[in-house]
């Protein structure tokens, strides 16, 4: 991660995780939500997925306008829903910001410059974007080693189908621009952008990419 001059000072009010299923969006979380705690640098820390605001807005869909069930779970016909599901998140994150307390937010798609519409520009002035960097292929494997342990009774346990994964998540319209160059990705963010590389197996090359945010959150 190259991070150059100061991305924010001090901690935002809102942290956008971004990534594709197995990214290690929920690592990122819990090792930066760790590190505020300890450093002082928030007094609370609360979280949002998206995934339990879309089962919400699937439930209320009883007439299976925009979904479908199969095999236990879901598929979405209409996928305007998601951006419905971000503009509800835009919503609470209002009703949420208050002085010391840092607010993550999420969420995978396949195009984060159109995802990112959803949320208003007094939001996203008050947000610092961490986009978690993951080749594709790593992160399938990771998603089925993810569905193999799951016990189904956490909120990372949720996951995505590798059809779904292949059909949707294999573009991601952050990656090409970070890979083409992270500057003009800087340039396209609509707030400050941090890229975490997470394509390395283990928690120790992770562990240097948290606390060079830390570092960048701190200034």
């Amino acid at each position: 991660m190259k991070l150059g001059e100061p991305v924010v000072k001090g901690p935002p009010s809102f942290v956008f995780l971004l990534g594709r299923p197995g990214s290690g969006k929920s690592a990122v979380y819990r090792m930066l939500s760790e590190r505020l705690r300890a450093e002082g640098l928030a007094s609370d820390i609360t979280r949002i997925d998206d995934f339990p605001v879309l089962r919400e807005m699937l439930d209320r869909d009883t007439e299976f306008k925009r979904h479908y069930l199969k095999e236990g779970g879901f598929v979405v016909t209409d996928f305007t829903i998601l951006d419905d599901v971000l503009k509800e998140i835009n919503r609470k994150l209002k009703e949420l910001e208050q002085p010391g307390r840092v607010t993550f937010v999420e969420f995978a798609r396949a195009r984060y410059a159109n995802a990112l519409k959803n949320f208003d520009r007094e939001v996203l002035d008050h947000s610092l974007i961490l986009y978690i960097y993951c080749p594709f292929d790593i992160c399938v494997e990771r998603n089925v080693r993810r569905f193999r342990g799951a016990r189904g009774k956490d909120i990372d346990d949720h996951i995505a189908p590798t059809d779904i994964m292949e059909r949707y998540y294999r573009y991601d319209d952050y990656e090409e621009l970070f890979l083409k160059s992270e500057n003009e990705l800087k340039a396209q963010a609509p707030a400050p952008i941090v890229v975490v590389k997470n394509n390395v197996e283990g928690l120790d090359h992770l562990k240097l990419e948290i606390e060079e945010v830390v570092t960048a959150l701190k200034i």
